[in-house]
């Protein structure tokens, strides 16, 4: 007889997964994990978390899975499901749990009677190893590629095709793939649910592409920009909000742009706090090599109406479709916590009745109508995110204290290291 396994998983804060393997006839009965695992940098350093280190203890904490996650997983004969993560008193929520942030966003909005609904566009490198295969790796060779091609045109190792098809059959709600900018780079767009359920199927897609590319000795990256003569990758949020009759609150076809008050204050949320939402959807000292102006990545504090060159983008469709499309954030954030900041920045404008300024009118070569924009690194994006005591109260005091030592350690970290670039510009004449 061949008893049925779930593999459990949860994020940590850098959106990566933890988990373990469990037998599906007792998922109903929680799995243990020390709480440090959330305080781990990506050197696998803790750091000073108070309530959650050395001066408690190093406490448990209990996985306690969300039985409506469960699907099929892209392991053979093994289910996937999500945690949530509890203090072992079964209290509380543990404050690090990147899932518990982003349902306590949504609960405030669902207070309101209205429910955030949420798709994901996710774009990342196909990558391969050289002919001889040493070397490290680098984006597919495309010789027929094309920007938004299907087929040998986008992928010739098929290894994108396979990445969906494994998606489908697992239950990670994927609508389609294509080819991106540049040779090797694919964009898969999710299907458009609930927050938390989009959140699941954005961080499972992510581990999913991972392990498929493994399997074929070839890769995938999500990082900001892996290569500088090439463009980066971002990951795109669209969002709306339902009330309880399923209908969506942000049309109003009164309206010059068709777009409801609601709407309009979320939009001036997310740019009342654009610089500080850059620590969420730009976490890695890579990222700031992406936002950077002319890279229709987000970089400036502005909105328009089906214009790409505007962080905050309003699509062209209405009706059941009238949406918001942020286009800060970058395929390394964690999808759980970028969500929750821009629902909370979206929820500060609606409360406060932030005015929307003007839209970006104009092409690429349209100067834009503002002098905000982000960050120009992850220090500074570490500053404004800890000047934004609305976002810092929102996402929580545990979490944006344990994720701001985390990040300052890691800048730390890349501000101490030697670089290729500075052997190759200084050591053949210093």
């Amino acid at each position: 007889m061949t008893l049925a396994t779930t593999r459990v998983l949860y994020s940590d804060l850098h959106g990566l997964s933890h988990g373990k393997y469990v037998d599906s006839a007792v998922l109903d009965h929680p799995t243990h994990y020390a709480v440090t695992v959330l305080t781990q940098g990506l050197d696998l350093s803790m750091v000073e978390a108070p309530g959650f280190g050395a001066d408690v203890g190093y406490p448990d904490m209990e996985a306690r899975v969300d039985s409506d996650s469960r699907r099929a997983g892209w392991e053979p004969g093994i289910d996937i499901a999500l945690a949530d993560l509890w203090r072992t008193d079964r209290s509380e929520r543990v404050g690090l749990d990147p899932r518990g942030a982003l349902q306590r966003q949504v609960n405030r909005w669902t207070a309101r009677g209205l429910e955030p609904m949420v798709g994901f566009e996710m774009e990342f490198y196909i990558l391969e190893r050289p002919g001889d295969g040493k070397g490290r790796l680098m984006p597919v060779s495309v010789p027929s590629h094309r920007v938004y091609a299907a087929g040998p045109g986008c992928d010739p190792s098929g290894l994108a095709l396979e990445i969906y098809q494994r998606c489908r059959t697992a239950g990670i709600l994927v609508e389609g793939y294509n080819g991106e900018f540049h040779p090797g780079q694919v964009e898969v767009a999710t299907r458009y649910r609930s927050a938390v359920a989009a959140a699941d199927d954005a961080f499972l897609f992510r581990e999913l592409a991972h392990e498929v590319a493994l399997e074929r000795g070839m890769g995938v990256t999500f990082l900001a920009r892996p290569f500088a003569e090439f463009v980066g990758s971002g990951m795109h949020l669209n969002i709306s909000l339902t009330n309880a009759e399923g209908l969506n609150t942000f049309h109003a076809p009164a309206d010059p742009f068709g777009l409801s008050e609601v709407c309009r204050g979320a939009i001036a949320g997310m740019l009342e706090h654009h610089e500080a939402l850059a620590l969420m959807g730009a976490p890695t000292v890579n990222s700031y090599k992406r936002l950077m102006p002319g890279m229709l990545s987000g970089y400036w504090a502005n909105w328009g109406i089906d214009n790409r060159i505007s962080t905050v983008r309003v699509p062209g469709e209405r009706g059941s479709a009238t949406r918001i499309e942020h286009r800060m954030a970058d395929g390394s954030a964690n999808p759980y916590l970028i969500l929750a900041a821009l629902l909370a920045a979206m929820l500060d404008g609606v409360e406060r009745s932030l005015p929307l300024p003007e839209p970006q009118a104009g092409d690429g070569d349209a100067a834009p109508n503002t002098d905000r924009h982000t960050p120009h690194s992850l220090a500074e994006a570490l500053d404004a995110f800890e000047r934004d005591t609305i976002l810092v109260d929102a996402v929580g005091a545990d979490l944006s204290a344990c994720l701001i030592k985390m990040k300052r350690d890691e800048w730390s970290r890349w501000n101490n290291a030697v670089t290729d670039w500075e052997h190759h510009n200084y050591g053949r004449v210093f």
